[in-house]
């Protein structure tokens, strides 16, 4: 409409004027040439001046702050970001074999490199000469050096007093809006840099809001090790930190002003935690949170779940325990628990590997314990099933033991600052019969303040039961064997290291209470009680055989050995064989209180009858099995058999030199003669033999006895005199007599010394091969009545060699102190 009416308001007029539009033209193009210049020149000049003023201030008030050289290799601009490079604090590092910078091991120093540094500045604030940061993004580096030295830097950029220039004075700021840090590494240690008592390193991830003192924080292949705890390694940590203001020192001695300090609870979420509990099992796979109550970590609370592995840095178990609870720090109050659901040890396979264990996969295992502290004091209690494990261990049992499992019902009580254990109550229940320990276990680093209180006890059970109880392969030779009657069982153990002649070991095992109903034809009284072939396996694999058959060239009735060689060895093995029962509590006290004297095993216990059992009827291997069927196969002996034909088996198949069993072939290689008409000191002789006749072999050897070999056997002679087992006139008579050996079958020394290397280098075990344990494959050898090697190419080493001690472990008057087996008529 107005292009209408525009034309009837014009009124006619002259011809105009041409318009200036030209002149207008020129006038916006001079100020778009202008515009252009103005930003060409910001662009060219512009730049060159920030970056000269920032990377000046920055390094400037760096260093002033931190008193460390401070350099950045190139600064990039892309108003409004700013690009650092290789940002450097600290001494000029080389770099490892991995690339990184470190820093001079054992100097104490620290050193911090940061690849790129991204912020994102102010533009409002550009324009006014400022570098106000807004956002900041470091992307890959390194912390590196000692934890002091780190600290020491942390407090020098917090400090109030140190000016910047002025020139730079607030021109460039060092604290952005927001921080964001990624793929940062951490190596950190206090003390010695080669073996640090206290280790961390880790790669970080930040996120941080540094006005309102906010920050979320993940260590990401986090290992930490400190001289008081397991090493500690975990996929990632995570936290949110919160700094609350405070009122604080200012630093400078001269007032107050604004500080930052953490804020609590704090609680921190972690991920593939583990730590190794043993050389051989770790827990691992470890997911959950730990709530830290106060900066001197007062209280904790965790909620914790994982597995197990058989190294901390193994892969992600599967989640098998739980923890939960709360403690406070000096264990004044508290509680946890730990919850294991029944699971199959197959799950853990590398777990299983590192155990002495077989074809365990299908075993269980789970519980529950509770912990509560309270007064400094730790209590534990609860209750573990395991289930079907077969356990193949040299010092358990020859053979594997299978099928090991139990129900442990347990409460315990400890005390780290004695440091005490005091066993409230532990029932071990397995096949329906209770082992039930209470005692008491003080163990402090001064050996003379240790005390060790034990009571075990069996309630009246029905000894079928219990001998059911026993896994086969722990009592392989009581296959066969049925038992009645009840077998009870208690036991005290009382050790004082500050007074060790004070050790009571008393109460008894109830054995008494028991009979046998049946039993395996080998080991019938009348096999036992007649004559019998007793054939054996050596150390090397030879084979030999004993005739317990009058007549037979290598059996001496007991009444036709001479006196004087009964009397040597219940000197030196068992004075108290004619009344025991087999077993001799003074011999287990006495043993037991040696043994601790020496802090090793150095004496047994072993009496007359249990050594005849061991020789006759098992082996001589060192297991846990051998002895408790020794035991038990002592008590079956001693009340089938009477005394005079124990003592008459033992002496016709006892061991007295390489390849030489029984007295009666003793007497002729020794002395040349019956063992009717041997003297006193070759009675003696022989007795000192027992405990390593292949070793002391060596004095028959040599053709005469060494001196310190004299002295023990002049001693055995005055110690027969003193007990009234060799009479006055007899000791008068023999006590300075020579000992002349018969020296036909010696052959060359060399020679025979040689044997007795041979061996004592054998690993073959040596064990019967007609007794309850005996080989049939090795028994149809034996056959043959002349000596016989036969290759093995397994056995078991006899660590526990009875003359492992040698000659120079004499220490006084008492000859069986040291290196025989028993005590010498010590109940006397």
């Amino acid at each position: 409409m107005l292009t209408r009416v525009w034309p009837l308001m014009i009124a006619p007029s002259p011809a105009p004027k041409p318009p200036r539009r030209k002149v207008w033209l020129w006038v916006l193009a001079a100020l778009g040439l202008l515009l252009v210049a103005l930003v060409g020149v910001a662009w060219w000049l512009v730049p060159p001046w920030l970056e000269q003023v920032a990377a000046r201030s920055l390094t400037s008030r760096l260093e002033r702050r931190l008193g460390q050289p401070v350099t950045v290799a190139r600064v990039e601009f892309d108003l409004p970001r700013v690009i650092l490079h290789d940002l450097s604090i600290g001494q000029t590092e080389r770099r490892s074999d991995e690339g990184s910078h470190s820093a001079g091991r054992g100097s104490g120093a620290v050193h911090i490199r940061l690849d790129e540094i991204e912020v994102l500045l102010d533009e409002d604030a550009l324009w006014s000469g400022r570098a106000e940061p807004v956002d900041a993004r470091v992307r890959g580096g390194i912390v590196v050096g000692e934890r002091a030295s780190l600290e020491e830097l942390g407090a020098r950029l917090r400090r109030r007093d140190v000016e910047p220039e002025p020139a730079t004075r607030g021109r460039v700021g060092l604290v952005p809006e927001h921080l964001s840090i990624r793929d940062l590494r951490l190596d950190l240690w206090q003390g010695d840099r080669e073996d640090p008592p206290r280790h961390v390193e880790a790669v970080v991830r930040l996120s941080a809001t540094p006005a309102a003192g906010k920050a979320s924080v993940v260590l990401e292949r986090l290992y930490l090790r400190h001289e008081s705890l397991p090493t500690i390694r975990a996929a990632a940590v995570h936290t949110e930190i919160v700094l609350d203001r405070t009122e604080t020192g200012t630093g400078t001695g001269t007032g107050t002003g604004t500080g930052r300090a953490l804020r609590f609870p704090l609680t921190v979420q972690v991920e593939g935690v583990g730590t190794q509990v043993t050389p051989q099992i770790a827990v691992a796979g470890v997911d959950g949170r730990i709530t830290i109550a106060d900066a001197e970590i007062s209280e904790i609370t965790v909620d914790l779940e994982g597995g197990f592995s058989d190294r901390d840095d193994g892969p992600t178990a599967a989640r098998l325990w739980s923890l939960s609870g709360r403690v406070r720090r000096d264990r004044s109050e508290g509680a946890l628990t730990v919850s294991m659901e029944s699971f199959r040890l197959g799950k853990v396979p590398r777990v299983l590997a590192a155990l002495p264990v077989v074809e365990s996969e299908a075993a269980t295992v789970g519980g529950r314990v509770a912990l509560r502290f309270g007064s400094g004091l730790a209590r534990a209690e609860g209750r573990v099933r395991l289930d079907g494990l077969n356990v193949a261990h040299r010092l358990l049992a020859r053979q594997t033991v299978r099928d090991v499992g139990f129900d442990l019902d347990f409460a315990v009580e400890i005390d780290p600052h004695k440091p005490r254990v005091t066993l409230h109550h532990a029932t071990i229940e397995r096949a329906g019969v209770s082992l039930r320990l209470r005692g008491e276990l003080v163990h402090p680093a001064e050996r003379s303040d240790r005390r060790y209180r034990l009571h075990a006890e069996i309630p009246p059970t029905p000894c079928q039961h219990v001998l059911e109880a026993i896994p086969a392969a722990l009592v392989p030779s009581l296959e066969g064997f049925t038992l009645g009657g009840t077998f009870g069982l208690d036991v005290d153990v009382d050790v004082d290291f500050a007074d060790l002649d004070a050790l009571r070991l008393g109460g008894g095992v109830g054995l008494r209470g028991c009979r046998v109903e049946s039993r395996p034809a080998r080991a019938a009284a009348e096999r036992l009680a007649g004559g019998f072939t007793h054939r054996v396996t050596m150390r090397d694999g030879q084979l030999r055989a004993v005739h317990l058959f009058p007549g037979s060239g290598t059996f001496t009735p007991l009444d036709q050995i001479s006196p004087f060689m009964v009397q040597a060895v219940l000197t030196t093995e068992d004075g108290g064989f004619w009344r025991h029962k087999g077993f001799l509590p003074s011999q287990f006290r006495t043993a037991l209180r040696r043994n601790l004297e020496a802090g090793k095993v150095r004496l047994g216990a072993s009496t007359i009858t249990m050594q005849m059992v061991k020789n006759v009827l098992l082996s001589h291997e060192r297991t846990l099995a051998r002895k408790l069927q020794e035991m038990i196969l002592t008590w079956y002996v001693e009340s089938v058999l009477t005394k005079q034909r124990i003592m008459e088996i033992y002496l016709n198949i006892v061991e007295l030199g390489p390849g030489i069993y029984g007295v009666t072939r003793a007497a002729r290689h020794y002395f040349g003669k019956h063992p009717g008409r041997l003297t006193p000191p070759e009675a003696a002789y022989l007795a000192l033999m027992l405990p390593s006749p292949v070793r002391r072999h060596a004095q028959y050897c040599h053709g005469e006895l060494s001196p310190r070999f004299a002295v023990k056997l002049a001693r055995i002679l005055r110690i027969m005199n003193e007990r009234g087992r060799l009479d006055d006139l007899d000791y008068e008579i023999w006590k300075e007599a020579p000992l002349e050996f018969d020296l036909r079958e010696r052959g060359e020394t060399g020679t025979c010394l040689g044997e007795i290397e041979v061996l004592m280098a054998a690993r073959e075990g040596q064990r019967a091969l007609t007794g309850l344990l005996a080989d049939p494959e090795l028994a149809r050898w034996a056959e043959v009545e002349e000596p016989m090697y036969v290759p093995s190419d397994e056995g078991m080493i006899d660590e526990f060699e009875d003359d492992v001690l040698g000659d120079d472990d004499l220490k006084d008057n008492d000859p069986a102190n040291v290196d025989a087996p028993g005590v010498p008529a010590m109940d006397e």
